[in-house]
């Protein structure tokens, strides 16, 4: 249902496919179609809204004494993995998010929840509020970078290895200077100096 649906949203655009043309081209009812999206909108954003949990699900197995941005990219990379490997649209739904104006008006709330998942996991680890301008700093950055590599992904067409691997490498070269504004802990919670 999912592919059928995302296909008809490419061939026609976003605005121009309703629930109904989706339900009939997907042979289901209208019943099974809001049991799995609730909406129009969550047939794009559910895949989001579950590489984001599985994001919070692998910052919260980070071991104790890990550098805290290694721990972050590890888990935005590992997370995306999942995502995309698991589903055959994972990233074309991110070219509509990208390019309908009806999506990209409710993305923020979406990336809002990604960023604040780092953030807090960021706080968390060194014992600061999420609120605090290195916590949310460092989580922005790495949304920039990963919407930059979608957008990459979307313009040169690349295999789903070849944005994961850029986007692995990208994250790297922004989080690594990004290092001096957290400070090291112990395994034991303790800051170092």
């Amino acid at each position: 249902m999912e592919r059928v649906a995302v296909d008809l949203m490419q061939r026609h655009g976003y605005d121009h496919v309703s629930v109904q043309t989706i339900v009939e081209a997907a042979g289901i009812g209208r019943t099974t179609f809001f049991r799995y999206f609730q909406s129009k909108p969550g047939v794009i954003w559910y895949a989001f809204d579950d590489t984001i949990e599985a994001l919070g699900a692998r910052l919260g197995e980070a071991p104790p004494d890990t550098d805290q941005l290694d721990e972050v990219l590890r888990a935005v990379v590992a997370s995306t993995r999942s995502a995309v490997l698991s589903s055959g649209v994972w990233l074309e739904r991110f070219e509509l998010l990208d390019t309908s104006p009806d999506l990209r008006a409710g993305a923020y709330e979406h990336w809002e929840r990604w960023k604040q998942v780092i953030a807090r996991w960021l706080a968390e680890r060194v014992g600061s509020s999420p609120e605090d301008v290195a916590p949310v700093a460092i989580a922005s950055a790495c949304q920039g970078v990963f919407v930059a590599e979608l957008r990459n992904w979307v313009n040169g067409g690349d295999s789903d290895e070849a944005f994961l691997e850029r986007l692995d490498r990208n994250l790297a070269t922004v989080t690594t200077p990004m290092k001096v504004l957290l400070p090291r802990t112990t395994p034991h919670g303790n800051s170092l100096p």
